[in-house]
């Protein structure tokens, strides 16, 4: 008989045909890189600490359970909102994403977000069921990071610098 050891064994599901591991994947790696925003001593650690519990939430809700609500959703857009308002003058139009070392990792973090709701669109048009709420949850998320990123700026009077696309 032939027992694999655990130890050798870093995720069951690696092995799978099955994309729908990348997407645990990627919320483990969203979730480790807010972790790493924490320990950067960001000033916006309730509302990080939130959208990380959160990510870790949207990992298990389509193997599993779904575990992301509508009130996380309603959550998510009145924080959204909030910074969004803040903000609301320092944006016009495309910026490149630069300034404080925090509001550079919102940015990464961002584009780790995006990539998790462009994997939700693939594993729903693979015939796998994605709810819904998910996808909005992981798109919500890419936009809450961004007005993150704003807000740390701000907080430490760096502007935003304008990107002027040759493409659009």
């Amino acid at each position: 008989m032939n027992i694999k050891n655990f130890d050798l064994i870093a995720y069951p599901f690696l092995s799978e045909k099955s994309s729908l591991v990348n997407h645990e994947i990627l919320t483990d790696k969203l979730s480790a890189t807010l972790g790493y925003i924490l320990s950067l001593d960001t000033p916006l650690k309730e509302e990080t600490w939130w959208l990380m519990d959160k990510i870790l939430h949207l990992n298990g809700s389509i193997r599993g359970k779904l575990a992301i609500t509508e009130e996380d959703l309603k959550e998510g857009l009145a924080i959204y909102n909030s910074f969004k308002e803040k903000n609301k003058h320092r944006v016009n139009g495309f910026i490149y994403p630069t300034g404080h070392t925090i509001a550079c990792e919102y940015h990464k973090a961002r584009c780790e977000a995006k990539i998790i709701s462009r994997n939700l669109y693939l594993l729903k048009q693979q015939g796998i069921n994605v709810p819904e709420i998910c996808i909005d949850f992981a798109n919500l998320t890419a936009n809450i990071l961004f007005v993150f990123s704003l807000e740390i700026n701000r907080l430490n009077n760096i502007e935003e610098i304008s990107f002027q696309s040759k493409s659009y």
